[in-house]
């Protein structure tokens, strides 16, 4: 990692009688915040624009989920392929994709097999460390109001 920018957000969480989604909550005790966003900047010079909310006054609650290269890019929501050919632009989309009707037991099943020794986990103990110490640069970004270069984090990003 190069350098992070983050800023966070906990303001509509803290007003009386906030309408989301979600449901009710004690305004006086909630204690999340209802907006995250960074800008990740890597070694490589590819960069990441992260954005998260449970919680915003906007018109539609949407998941996306997009990375561009320089060959094509793709979304994730709904699944689309992306790319330039033979002088014009092309969108390719995925007209079915098998679902998993049981997801929770699927990932019950393989926290069993990972724990027996029986497969390899999917997310690595390092990568967990990894991505819990980026999200504490992203704090430290938003709280000192200013990005965060590699020379200032602590431990080993790449």
């Amino acid at each position: 990692m190069k350098e992070v920018t983050g800023a966070t957000y906990n303001v509509l969480s803290k007003i009386l009688n906030q309408v989301n989604e979600w449901g009710s909550f004690n305004h006086e005790t909630f204690n999340v915040e209802d907006h995250a966003t960074a800008y990740l900047r890597f070694q490589n010079g590819t960069s990441l624009l992260f954005e998260t909310s449970w919680s915003a006054n906007i018109s539609k609650d949407e998941d996306t989920l997009s990375i561009s290269g320089e060959k094509g890019g793709l979304d994730v929501f709904p699944f689309t392929l992306n790319y330039a050919k033979h002088g014009m632009l092309f969108n390719s989309v995925a007209a079915y994709i098998p679902e998993e009707k049981e997801e929770g037991f699927l990932q019950a099943k393989a926290f069993v097999e990972e724990c027996l020794g029986l497969k390899e986990p999917l997310v690595k103990p390092e990568e967990a460390i990894q991505v819990s110490h980026i999200i504490d640069v992203i704090y430290e970004s938003s709280e000192k109001s200013k990005s965060i270069l590699q020379m200032e984090m602590g431990g080993s990003l790449s």
